[in-house]
């Protein structure tokens, strides 16, 4: 489960320094001071046949579960600025794997500044308790999956301020922006046994600094034109159990593209370039190659919409110390096949190819769902996902299928 994409169609925007802002959708309740605020409530009941994405060689378990998410946003608008707050929680509950139980937080502020007509700031803050489903991140694989006693949990805070100069019609734009994100995990810190000690969470705890500079050049009326440089520090706040694993790294990005906003057709940003990524540990090889990235929105018909996000770069893996070369497709069709009945057509495609290593993960997921919505603030559901990963490592292949029904309400 996911936070409602009506719910949360731009906060997540923000949070790594875009410009872009949109207000939360929903009626709400609006207090006297002008405070808009709308409750939040998902809810589903999902079957799950492979619950550790085990491989073949383990015998997979199976159960139902029941999430819940309850939340509440909050909006203010002051002339042009505009300020979102939103909370919400997801739990978990397994029938038959108690163990793989899990409560979910979600903090998030959006906050965008309209100083004059030329000066902007966007100043957006995160704070994220999550947790890894068994089979994924740092314990994938069966030989952790079938021994772990619960799922990896672990918290983020994430904050960004960018600076605007030029408006959104004019000719010529800047965007600076300053990024911090600080991730700790909670459990599996100090692993005891001593073939998984060098697995144990904390070597994974680190703390990274961003800054990044674009100018968009507006080419057509639709269509800006960008340059952007970006850089990353990136610094794990503990050695692993020998000096070669420390992965402290400094990512350098540098990209051109375009932005195009055609009304009521077809939205997007396109970005390639180059990376560079520069480890301190002078044993390591670092990356130096191409990086693109595509966030596409398209309406072909008023009542369709299909997303697709795709990207390729070198990354951090949850798993060893040395560099992913990833390359990602994620699409999604919506489609009302009347005016309150839709359905829902997903696929992600991920490729990671690891760095000083045979190992290749091959990802795959395919999602199908029927929606009907009752009114405007209630929306009910049923689905399929399949999920395969096929790994050049026996003990990470996996298939995993999981049926729901869902319930989502925002007021």
């Amino acid at each position: 489960m996911k936070i409602s994409k009506k719910v949360l169609s731009a906060i997540a925007l923000s949070i790594v320094g875009s410009h872009a802002h949109a207000a939360l959708e929903g009626n709400g309740y609006v207090t006297e001071s002008g405070i808009k605020v709308i409750p939040i409530f998902n809810s589903a009941y999902e079957y799950n046949d492979n619950i550790g994405r085990y491989s073949k060689q383990e015998n997979p378990e199976s159960s139902s579960l029941v999430v819940l998410e309850p939340g509440v946003a909050l909006q203010a608008e002051r002339g042009a600025s505009l300020y979102q707050l939103l909370y919400q929680v997801s739990s978990g509950t397994y029938f038959d794997s108690r163990d793989d139980n899990y409560i979910d937080h979600r903090f998030v502020s959006e906050n965008f500044i309209s100083i004059n007509r030329r000066n902007s700031l966007s100043i957006n803050y995160a704070f994220l308790y999550q947790h890894e489903e068994r089979g994924t991140g740092i314990l994938a694989g069966d030989n952790l999956s079938t021994i772990a006693e619960s799922p990896v949990e672990f918290s983020v805070h994430k904050a960004s301020i960018t600076h605007a100069y030029g408006s959104d019609e004019a000719k010529g734009r800047i965007e600076s922006s300053l990024r911090l994100e600080d991730k700790n995990y909670q459990n599996y810190r100090n692993i005891k046994e001593a073939q998984f000690t060098p697995l144990s969470t904390k070597y994974k705890d680190y703390f990274e600094f961003g800054i990044g500079m674009a100018f968009y050049y507006r080419a057509l009326p639709a269509t800006q034109l960008l340059v952007e440089v970006d850089v990353n520090n990136r610094d794990y706040k503990y050695d692993g159990t020998d000096t070669t694993t420390s992965q402290d790294s400094v990512d350098r990005f540098l990209l051109t593209g375009a932005t195009w906003d055609i009304t009521g057709k077809t939205k997007g940003k396109l970005r390639l370039g180059f990376q560079n990524k520069s480890y301190s540990e002078a044993d390591k090889v670092d990356f130096n190659g191409f990086s693109w990235d595509l966030d596409l929105e398209w309406k072909p018909l008023s009542y369709s919409t299909v997303l697709v996000s795709a990207a390729q770069r070198a990354k951090d893996p949850e798993q060893g110390s040395n560099y992913v070369d990833e390359k990602s497709f994620d699409s999604n069709w919506k489609h009302y096949w009347r005016s309150n009945l839709f359905t829902n057509l997903s696929f992600l495609y991920v490729k990671d190819d690891y760095s000083e290593s045979t190992r290749t993960d091959d990802l795959y997921r395919l999602g199908l769902g029927l929606g009907y919505e009752l009114r405007d603030d209630i929306e009910i559901g049923a689905g399929w996902r399949l999920e395969n990963n096929d790994s050049s490592i026996e003990q990470n292949k996996y298939k995993q299928n999981v049926y729901y029904v869902s319930a989502n309400l925002i007021f």
